[in-house]
């Protein structure tokens, strides 16, 4: 979560539900220059060792989600 409030991003999720297994926060935007980010939205996949193994600018699509994201949330769960 970028530069949201806690509240604004949980009354979010409240209504259109919430399909994460894991949320962050980034309210101060210094994760984000970190890592890089240059787009918002922006989804990352990380793997439980702390790979990153996707970095994906730009909204999830049911095309997105299928050949990008569960192709590496599986090479994730297999690290």
């Amino acid at each position: 979560n970028y530069k949201d409030k806690p509240e604004n991003a949980l009354g979010f999720l409240a209504e259109l539900g919430n399909p994460f297994a894991r949320l962050g926060a980034d309210a101060t935007g210094r994760t984000a220059i970190d890592w890089g980010l240059y787009g918002v939205p922006e989804t990352y996949v990380i793997a439980g060792d702390g790979t990153v193994m996707l970095r994906f600018a730009g909204p999830i699509t049911t095309r997105v989600m299928e050949e990008k994201i569960l192709p590496a949330i599986d090479k994730a769960r297999a690290r």
